[in-house]
């Protein structure tokens, strides 16, 4: 199940950050409008929602590779 929930969130992330980038490189046209917040911010919130999930997935990999004690 980690594995699948973690494939998931990866191409979420891929996406909302796709979106954020596009917004930002268009702020200007998408201020007009009124829009930015909705299209910029809260996918930008939904991404450090997602980038934590990211986290707690991969933590066992984190640990291993980052605070196993061992020096290389």
């Amino acid at each position: 199940m980690n594995i699948k929930a973690l494939k998931v969130v990866n191409i979420l992330l891929g996406i909302d950050f796709l979106l954020i980038a596009v917004t930002a490189i268009l702020h200007n046209f998408i201020m007009v409008t009124g829009l930015y917040f909705y299209f910029h911010a809260v996918p930008g919130f939904l991404f450090l929602v997602l980038v934590c999930i990211h986290i707690i997935l991969n933590r066992k990999w984190i640990k291993s590779n980052y605070f196993s004690g061992k020096k290389k």
